[in-house]
């Protein structure tokens, strides 16, 4: 049953009365102006920043002394307001501290609110239209950009779909989390955009990947999607980004992907820090984060050997389909792949999880090919 139908307001004879004596006479009750609240005054440290939510980390307010497991609070109430008795229980299930909170987590949202840029007017569209691709490099830009455009509304959802589970105490990260929602989304506008303007339209979606991004989708918990959101697929797609501007077709294309890098450094950065304070908080997580990677790495980096991102992703770095170039398309996109589990491995173990490479399968196989690499 719902609250709606156990509180039918318009039907509280109590209710309405006092409504329209309030409304008649201009008498009220003014007990909110006695809420057992904490009166402070924030401002801004730093003038030049503005009021950011680091200033706001004064006793009830602040985030500094959240508890271990939030259970005063099951409401949409901000956190610090009085919680009178009657407020309804929206189910939040994600309450534990650990499961949601990183270091500098207020400064992530803060950099995200002032780097926002425009899909629209920030890329040179009318120069880009004018460069005319040829046909092997125009499709295979265009299949890229199908990827990219698959991988970047699954990055949307993921944010989405857990918002309404986190404790209204989290507000920063919930604050965060909405504007990687809309990075995201930019994104999934931006390439879709280019693959509409290179005069060969989106490609092929691959069944593989669609795979492996369900798996993003239906994880657990909060940190389970986090750990494999931010730090292993967006930081896949990090590294994916960097080698991509270098393999950009035109200077306007090198110029997206560094605005979408700066967006997604901020999403892995974010990752970094929740794992980090994760293993620091909560440190008996340690051996069911190892069995989760050992499943997450298999989906996730399973990504580059799909036939639709492996084939354009050649072609695109060895600029063409004639023998040499093809060539020097594998050579590149084998580097590409090896830095990827190297970076991968990388910020795992800045995170204070250095056992895992030699843990991992994904080590093992990345070790493979960097001998196959050598002996060619």
């Amino acid at each position: 049953m719902s609250y709606l139908s156990t509180v039918d307001f318009l039907e509280d004879k109590d209710f309405v009365d006092r409504y329209q004596y309030t409304m008649r006479t201009g008498e009220m009750d003014l007990s909110w102006m006695d809420a057992a609240t904490e009166k402070v005054e924030c401002e801004p440290q730093n003038p030049r920043r503005g009021l950011t939510f680091r200033d706001l980390d004064l006793g009830s307010y602040g985030f500094s002394e959240l508890p271990e497991i939030v259970r005063e609070n099951r409401s949409f109430a901000p956190r610090g307001a009085e919680i009178p008795e009657g407020c309804p229980d929206v189910q939040t299930n994600v309450n534990r501290t650990a499961d949601v909170w990183a270091y500098n987590v207020e400064g992530y949202y803060e950099e995200a609110m002032s780097r926002q840029w425009n899909a629209s007017t920030d890329i040179p569209w009318t120069a880009l239209q004018e460069h005319k691709l040829p046909e092997d490099i125009g499709k295979a830009y265009s299949q890229l950009l199908t990827f990219l455009t698959e991988v970047e509304m699954i990055a949307t959802d993921v944010p989405c779909k857990w918002m309404s589970s986190l404790n209204a105490d989290f507000f920063e990260v919930k604050n965060f989390i909405a504007t990687q929602a809309m990075d995201e989304a930019r994104h999934a506008e931006i390439f879709r955009k280019r693959a509409l303007s290179t005069g060969y339209g989106l490609m092929r979606a691959s069944v593989h990947n669609e795979h492996n991004l369900k798996f993003l989708r239906d994880a657990d918990s909060f940190s389970e999607a986090s750990l494999t959101l931010h730090l292993q697929a967006e930081g896949m797609v990090l590294t994916l980004f960097r080698f991509s501007e270098f393999i950009s077709p035109t200077d306007g294309d090198k110029k997206l992907f560094r605005l979408v890098m700066q967006d997604e450094a901020r999403h892995v950065g974010y990752g970094m820090q929740h794992l980090k304070w994760v293993l620091e908080h909560s440190p008996e997580s340690r051996e069911v984060i190892h069995r989760h990677l050992d499943e997450a790495e298999n989906f996730v980096f399973g990504a580059v050997f799909a036939q639709e991102v492996l084939e354009p992703f050649i072609i695109l770095s060895g600029k063409g389909m004639k023998r040499d170039n093809i060539k020097k398309g594998v050579e590149i996109t084998a580097k590409f792949s090896i830095q990827q589990v190297d970076e991968y491995f990388e910020r795992l173990e800045k995170c204070g999880l250095p056992e895992r490479r030699e843990r991992s399968k994904l080590h093992q196989a990345n070790e493979l090919t960097k001998a196959n690499m050598a002996s060619m």
